[in-house]
């Protein structure tokens, strides 16, 4: 999965690959199964605010730095936040459920990273037809294909009843699955019919909702008091 933030807009945009590098060639992001961040489909929900503070720091360096991290460095700074944050916890009623933090912050970093994945399904899945149309085009050349219709204004195959804007993201989108790079995440067409892109703070909003649901769920599960 590839990830991008654009810090100008503060949504998701460019892409990252996620999995973990390996300690001997972080340069090359090849990952093993048994590093990669397993994603779960819960805790989506924006309801309120969540009750633990610190995440956007934490979720910003490491949405920032993932690609090239290797996982005992992604440990490494979750077990720095959440030292740094134990004060905090320890005061905090869901202490008695996590107090080392780790669920939370696992469920935290499940949430957001699932939004980034839907995101790219629903993108790729909006573009599917272009792109099969892309590969099969009057061009041997898959690109040739789609500079035909979504830039060359002299073309035959130009899409000229398309907005210039809308024609530029189709090219740019496509462009990229057709060369691997990942898509962009805040693609304002694609995602449209999910209500459009998140930003930054929509996101972190959801993912903290998910780490209440969840702490509170095991706090109702053990009949604990808050």
């Amino acid at each position: 999965m590839n990830i991008n933030m654009d810090p100008g807009v503060r949504r998701i945009s460019s892409m990252r690959t996620v999995h973990f590098a390996q300690p001997e060639d972080k340069a090359d992001n090849v990952s093993g199964s048994s590093d990669e961040l397993l994603i779960s489909k819960e805790g989506q929900q924006a309801v309120s605010d969540g009750e633990i503070d610190g995440f956007e720091e934490l979720a910003a360096k490491v949405l920032d730095k993932l690609g090239s991290m290797t996982k005992n460095e992604f440990m490494d700074m979750v077990k720095t936040w959440t030292d740094q944050n134990q004060p905090k916890l320890e005061v905090n009623p869901y202490y008695k459920v996590d107090p080392d933090g780790s669920i939370a912050t696992k469920t935290y970093f499940e949430s957001y990273l699932s939004q980034l994945e839907s995101n790219r399904s629903t993108i790729e899945a909006y573009y599917a037809d272009a792109y099969k149309e892309a590969q099969s085009g009057p061009f041997n050349d898959s690109m040739l294909n789609i500079a035909a219709k979504y830039q060359c204004s002299w073309s035959e195959h130009f899409r000229g009843d398309m907005p210039d804007k809308e024609r530029q993201w189709t090219f740019n989108q496509l462009k990229a699955m057709l060369t691997g790079t990942g898509v962009a995440l805040n693609d304002p067409y694609a995602l449209k019919s999910v209500g459009g892109p998140k930003t930054v703070d929509e996101m972190d909003k959801i993912a903290k909702q998910a780490v209440k649901d969840k702490l509170d769920g095991l706090i109702k599960e053990q009949g604990i008091s808050k």
